[in-house]
């Protein structure tokens, strides 16, 4: 009798370790986002445009985006990368027409996953449509690259008695390049950025944006929608 508890004992034993040992082995996804929101700023009516969420996996597991559900039908959302391996980056695309909207607009972006910690997470972007501020905006409002035109001046305008600084962030696989990405601007004056098409791209209709970001208080930005047209 006392030999057979000892070996329930034993096999007891065995299995805790084996189960700690299996408990230590287990591998698992984990997605981590570098803003999970994302303010377009002043845009015009009618356009199309663009943000990319910026995400890494940091766990020890392929992750894998299952679904992403936009809350409204104006907005289309994919992901660049379905599978991401441990330790790589990748970005969600979010495309939003401005059109019917007017005011402050905020949407919602569902992102499923099978980051076990992490099975939906929510996303959200804001647009002021069709309303630009008197004092710090530009000219103009959207920009049209035809064929033949490869450089347009975008002209930023400071109506205010103060100096301000501002900066261009540009949206990933834009296509456009700048002769310089921040500055300032002093009471009452206007500057012009040079935004010009990159070389090289083939033939087609390119629908792109950037963000100019204005160091006021609060914070403005405009997102300059651009369309570019190539045969």
């Amino acid at each position: 009798m006392k030999r057979f508890l000892a070996i329930i004992l034993l096999m007891s034993a065995f299995s805790l370790i084996a189960g700690q040992v299996n408990s230590a082995d287990v591998t698992k996804p984990a997605i981590s986002f570098n803003s999970m929101t994302w303010d377009f700023g002043s845009v015009p009516a009618d356009f199309r445009i663009a943000h990319s969420f910026g995400f890494k996996n940091s766990g020890d597991a392929d992750l894998r985006i299952t679904k992403i559900y936009p809350n409204c039908d104006c907005t289309t959302a994919a992901a660049k990368d379905t599978i991401i391996h441990p330790g790589d980056s990748s970005r969600i695309k979010v495309i939003f027409h401005t059109r019917e909207f007017y005011g402050i607009t905020t949407k919602k972006l569902y992102v499923y996953t099978n980051d076990p910690g992490n099975e939906m997470i929510e996303l959200e972007y804001t647009a002021n449509v069709e309303f630009f501020h008197k004092l710090h905006t530009s000219d103009p409002k959207y920009m049209i690259f035809l064929q033949g035109q490869d450089s347009k001046e975008l002209r930023l305008i400071n109506q205010s008695e103060d100096k301000v600084a501002y900066a261009v962030e540009e949206e990933p696989g834009s296509f456009l390049s700048f002769d310089r990405m921040e500055g300032s601007l002093s009471a009452k004056t206007i500057d012009s950025i040079a935004v010009k098409v990159r070389d090289g791209i083939s033939n087609g209709t390119y629908f792109t944006n950037f963000t100019v970001i204005y160091d006021t208080n609060p914070v403005l930005r405009l997102t300059i929608p651009v369309k570019i047209v190539r045969w």
